[in-house]
């Protein structure tokens, strides 16, 4: 036993035809294999009022049509000429960022010492580049005891190492 999901109406009475091939090719049926009834149930089919098979055809001849081109319009897109640049792109950030991890544990080493000129190059520069996003780590994760132990450090790792696993492509199998 299967639902079925039909359009009424061939295309929208407003679109023009769609002519490319692979648009006539697309079914106009939908079938969802139907779930078995508890024992005990028995099957009935549902009864429709005439209100509500107007309201059903009008809306199926105007949303089957838009959505049977989209999908065709998405189906002819080619994307392999994307491929490359968008995986060479994610590597690029997965590399920029694993280099800014390092420059921000070197950062926050050298913060526990306080003799350090953080005013002089070239720990100015090592700040201005840890610092932003730091602080925008420490608005997730505000500094605790007293503002003595500050673990916006951590977020910011976290936060780093998971945006790296999500560029970095997975192996296909």
């Amino acid at each position: 036993m299967y639902g079925l999901l039909t359009s009424p109406s061939a295309r929208a009475p407003l679109l023009g035809d769609f002519s490319s091939p692979s648009a006539r090719a697309l079914p106009r049926t939908l079938a969802f294999p139907a779930r078995p009834l508890p024992l005990g149930l028995r099957a009935s089919p549902p009864r429709a009022t005439a209100e509500a098979s107007a309201a059903a055809s009008a809306l199926g001849g105007l949303l089957a049509s838009p959505l049977s081109m989209l999908e065709a319009g998405l189906r002819s897109v080619n994307l392999a000429p994307l491929r490359a640049p968008v995986a060479a792109a994610m590597s690029a950030a997965v590399r920029w960022l694993g280099v800014y991890r390092e420059v921000l544990l070197v950062g926050v080493l050298l913060s526990w010492f306080p003799n350090i000129p953080w005013d002089r190059q070239p720990f100015s520069a090592l700040r201005d580049l840890c610092d932003p996003f730091l602080a925008l780590c420490r608005e997730v994760m505000p500094p605790v005891f007293g503002r003595k132990l500050d673990l916006s450090p951590l977020v910011a790792f976290m936060a780093i190492d998971i945006i790296i696993m999500i560029l970095r492509p997975q192996p296909r199998m």
